[in-house]
């Protein structure tokens, strides 16, 4: 089943983000603040609905001239190698460095969870590694990775705190289910262990 225009802004409006609609194509654009910086993002269907991505728009630049391009490309391949669902490109041609997330939908659907788990892998890493790739660029010498904050870390803006708190709130559920399947895996095996037990002497 592709996703349609009319989906992905059901989609867009169940994550009560703000966001414009590209009159001439199958694309809604919003803007989000971070830690770091205030970025834009498009999300894209392409055809016929069957792929859709979500992509930065003007997040960074460094030319291929640029004095410190090795570093910066030797963090976005080691971006691509770690982060699961956002990946970092370098356009050699302008210097653009993009952040973007692929989904492939082709007959199947997006689910509203599954939307939500892409925003809340994305946005985070586009903010987080701005600082980074910046730095970088301004130095030569990569800082490291940049950690994800707490939710109740001081001066975060209040769209970052809700992500965050999002985040930490499924990452708790999630936990507390992985405690629950294996405590009643736990009980299965010990009543195996008495029904054993129970069984007569021959």
């Amino acid at each position: 089943m592709a996703l349609t225009l009319e989906n992905l802004k059901a989609l867009c409006e169940g994550e009560k983000l703000k966001y414009f609609v590209d009159p001439n194509r199958p694309v809604v654009m919003m803007g989000f603040g971070g830690i770091h910086g205030r970025y834009q993002v498009i999300v894209a269907l392409e055809l016929e609905g069957r792929f859709m991505q979500v992509r930065t728009i003007a997040y960074l630049h460094c030319p291929a001239d640029h004095p410190h391009i090795l570093p910066v490309l030797k963090i976005i391949g080691h971006l691509d190698y770690r982060l699961r669902m956002t990946k970092f490109g370098w356009d050699p041609s302008d210097g653009e460095i993009v952040a973007y997330a692929d989904v492939w939908l082709e007959d199947g659907d997006l689910t509203q969870a599954q939307f939500s788990a892409l925003f809340k892998s994305v946005l985070p890493a586009i903010d987080l590694n701005y600082k980074r790739l910046t730095q970088t660029m301004e130095t030569g010498q990569d800082p490291g990775e940049v950690l994800l904050p707490s939710a109740d870390a001081p001066g975060l803006p209040a769209e970052l705190r809700a992500l965050l708190e999002e985040i930490a709130r499924k990452e708790k559920e999630k936990k507390e289910q992985e405690a629950k399947a294996k405590d009643k895996d736990k009980d299965k095996d010990e009543g195996k262990g008495s029904d054993s037990d129970s069984w007569p002497t021959v």
